[in-house]
């Protein structure tokens, strides 16, 4: 999943054609499609004839880098997102990926490096280290959501009457 800052303008038939044939380019096993009003997402759907689990990824505007220079993963690259987004599929088919809503910094930041293993071959190296650092933000992420949650450590005084004296 992409983080907000990304591109939110629509895209043209000739941009979601681009897009489709990254996907492709670097693997043709993994069922991808765009949505018009979709975020860019990998998402495990069922197929109720069938009653099998299936992989897909849904693209929308945002698999195009947005203008924040700031924030590392708005300046992922197609190319780089398209890597990212596939390997959420190899996670999930692999039983890797990481559940619950508490983990979700990890698991993505875990994709973004995986990614760099997997398709690195097919990435410059610009792309590579734009996961690296999508990667390191997720993390510290992860952190800060940790440090809000753990309770702070009360001040211990000596109760009335209990204090050494001197």
């Amino acid at each position: 999943m992409l983080l907000t800052g990304r591109n939110t303008a629509p895209l043209s038939d000739h941009e979601i054609k681009r897009v489709a044939n990254v996907f492709l380019g670097l693997d043709r096993n993994v069922n991808v499609r765009y949505e018009e009003n979709s975020r860019t997402v990998f998402r495990v759907s069922f197929d109720e004839q069938t009653g099998i689990e299936y992989g897909e990824i849904v693209f929308g505007p945002d698999i195009y880098p947005g203008g924040n220079i700031i924030d590392p993963n708005s300046a992922v690259t197609v190319d780089a997102a398209a890597a990212h987004e596939l390997t959420h599929f190899y996670r999930w088919k692999d039983k890797a990926a990481l559940q619950g809503e508490s983990f979700e910094h990890i698991d993505e930041a875990l994709t973004s490096l995986e990614a760099v293993c997997r398709y690195g071959g097919h990435l410059n190296e610009t792309d590579k280290l734009r996961l690296v650092c999508d990667a390191t933000q997720r993390l510290q992420l992860f952190i800060r959501g940790q440090n809000r949650e753990a309770p702070q450590a009360a001040e211990v005084r000596p109760a009335e009457g209990n204090q050494a004296s001197a």
